[in-house]
């Protein structure tokens, strides 16, 4: 009988070790998560963990809003850089140095002056570019700043939203128009 109280003696000191060791375990790995969680942004000088977060970053989402009130800020968003793009879609030129009719408008429900120039899509070459347009201004005749000899081109009329303040742009959008050249 000596033999057996060893033995059981033996077996329930190595289930109490695992139990604790489990516990341990068990704990370490809570603790390691929540750390996790709750670890606050990195520098962005920190590059040992390969991501780089932003200071500018802060706790929080759209959870505190209602979905109306969510659905008032992005719209408001929207508005704020829609680009209504407003021209002539095909501009008569009656040779390649003459003025045509390009009618480039930007509409007063703009937010931002417009700069606009002309791409043709086979070369990609730029052939066209204005200077800013106020909002609530037009350009009606311009000529190309490049010379085209007679033909018609397909080209792409990039709309770009400038910075009031520095000139950079700060949104684009485009259209295809066809370009004529009679002579």
């Amino acid at each position: 009988m000596h033999k057996f109280e060893k033995r059981d003696a033996k077996s329930r000191t190595l289930v109490i070790l695992a139990v604790v060791g489990l516990a341990a375990a068990l704990t370490l790995g809570i603790f390691t998560a929540v750390r996790m969680l709750r670890k606050p942004a990195q520098d962005a000088d920190d590059s040992k963990s390969g991501i780089v977060y932003d200071s500018s970053a802060v706790e929080g989402g759209w959870d505190n809003l209602s979905p109306e009130e969510i659905a008032k800020k992005l719209n408001e968003k929207v508005a704020e850089g829609m680009i209504n793009i407003s021209m002539n879609t095909a501009p008569y030129f009656e040779d390649g140095k003459a003025e045509g009719n390009i009618m480039i408008v930007n509409e007063s429900i703009n937010n931002y002056p417009q700069q606009v120039e002309f791409i043709r899509n086979d070369t990609g070459e730029q052939i066209y570019q204005s200077k800013a347009i106020p909002v609530g201004s037009k350009i009606e005749h311009a000529a190309l700043d490049v010379e085209l000899p007679a033909g018609t081109y397909e080209c792409t009329a990039m709309f770009h939203n400038l910075d009031p303040e520095t000139g950079d742009i700060i949104g684009t959008a485009g259209a295809i128009i066809t370009i004529t050249i009679k002579n």
